[in-house]
């Protein structure tokens, strides 16, 4: 159906004004937090361990209906938006993806809301040491810490779908998330790879490490760490690196590489 300009206005205004107060924001998110819990087939307790992208999307809905009286739905659902999880992202807890068909930014576009399940997951397991901070809130558990990255995504794709830019280092995406649900930060600060491969393995970028392949033992340093940790091994036969030195790739999991002594 494309995009109704005088509806986006009128969301326009209502965004720019618009507060809840702290007792209000508390309340309605709790209210979501038992929603989810009593809905969803695999949200069934706050440190869940399952997710499907059905609860990105009823989350989003039940906010949108709280928050915004289903209107950002309503008028995203005209051009098309679609809820996913990613197993791949390592360091964003969550991100919205616009896809502008044509390729102009006045034409046809369609929306992508996606959350990471691999930091979801791997944060509050049992190498988690730290308090976890999203949107400057302290998060209690997943459940916790799902709604702040949703509450952060929600402003990306009202500012997005109004005014068509945003950028949470801006003012007015930080006042809407700040006027709408309290949030201080603009940041996720989940528990990343690089965090979790230190606690757990005690393995960093750029240490030295072994590991097993073709059945042989290789050695070569970590290069990135993401799902997997990035090893160079060095070999004359590999691709030439700015140091000038020739390294073979291999994508290791953690749990297989054995940090060299030192």
């Amino acid at each position: 159906m494309g995009r109704d300009r005088k509806a986006l206005q009128t969301l326009a205004d209502e965004v720019t004004i618009r507060q809840f107060t702290a007792g209000e924001q508390q309340r309605l998110r709790q209210e979501i937090r038992q929603q989810i819990l009593m809905t969803s087939r695999s949200i069934t307790r706050g440190n869940f361990d399952r997710i499907s992208s059905d609860d990105v999307g009823r989350m989003i809905r039940l906010y949108d209906d709280m928050f915004a009286g289903g209107k950002i739905l309503q008028q995203a659902s005209r051009e098309g938006i679609r809820f996913k999880l990613s197993k791949r992202m390592t360091s964003a807890g969550g991100k919205l993806v616009t896809q502008y068909h044509d390729g102009s930014s006045n034409g046809r576009r369609s929306f992508e809301l996606v959350l990471s399940s691999t930091l979801l997951f791997q944060t509050f397991d049992d190498n988690a040491r730290r308090p976890i901070e999203v949107g400057g809130c302290v998060c209690h558990d997943r459940l916790d810490a799902m709604q702040r990255i949703a509450e952060h995504e929600f402003v990306h794709l009202t500012e997005i779908l109004i005014w068509n830019d945003g950028n949470c280092n801006e003012p007015r995406f930080q006042s809407i998330a700040r006027r709408y649900f309290g949030h201080t930060d603009y940041q996720h600060n989940l528990v990343t790879q690089r965090e979790r491969a230190a606690a757990k393995f005690n393995i960093r970028v750029g240490d030295l490490v072994s590991f097993r392949a073709d059945g042989k033992v290789l050695h070569g340093k970590v290069n990135r760490i993401t799902r997997r940790a990035t090893v160079l091994v060095p070999d004359a036969k590999g691709e030439r690196f700015s140091d000038g030195n020739h390294y073979v790739r291999y994508y290791v999991p953690l749990e297989r590489l054995k940090r060299a002594s030192a």
